[in-house]
């Protein structure tokens, strides 16, 4: 079956509201047994549902409030690309990120099976460019 905009679509929502529910269960949930999720392309991917939740368990628990949006950008028999931007509060500091990013999903049935994302990070301490980034 042919990956269409509307099943991407269905799938980044899933994505976006399991994430704004910090459930990282529901997250995974959307990932094939075997996937491999690149968090980006120089470091070494989560390989498996198993690893792909504990990462997931540990960066989500020192979120507050995140919120995912999207933009599709392509679609492909297999594969979708899209712009997303996601930000929250760092737990325990209240501090605001800002993520600016690039994704592709390759999917297997309904399942991804590969998710590779490239990001940009905006948080305080990097000099003016959180007051430059809103004028």
């Amino acid at each position: 079956m042919a990956l269409t905009e509307t099943t991407f679509a269905n799938w980044l929502q899933s994505f976006g509201q399991a994430l704004s529910a910090l459930n990282s269960k529901r997250i995974v949930e959307l990932f094939s047994e075997d996937v491999s999720f690149h968090w980006t392309p120089f470091d070494a991917p989560s390989e498996g549902r198993k690893a792909l939740l504990a990462a997931m368990q540990e960066r989500l628990s020192r979120q507050k409030d995140p919120v995912l949006d999207f933009d599709i950008i392509a679609i492909s028999e297999d594969a979708g690309w899209a712009h997303w931007t996601a930000s929250f509060t760092r737990d325990g500091t209240d501090d605001p990120v800002r993520v600016d990013g690039i994704l592709k999903a390759t999917f297997r049935g309904s399942e991804c099976c590969e998710y590779r994302q490239w990001q940009h990070v905006l948080e305080p301490g990097q000099g003016d460019l959180m007051r430059d980034f809103d004028a």
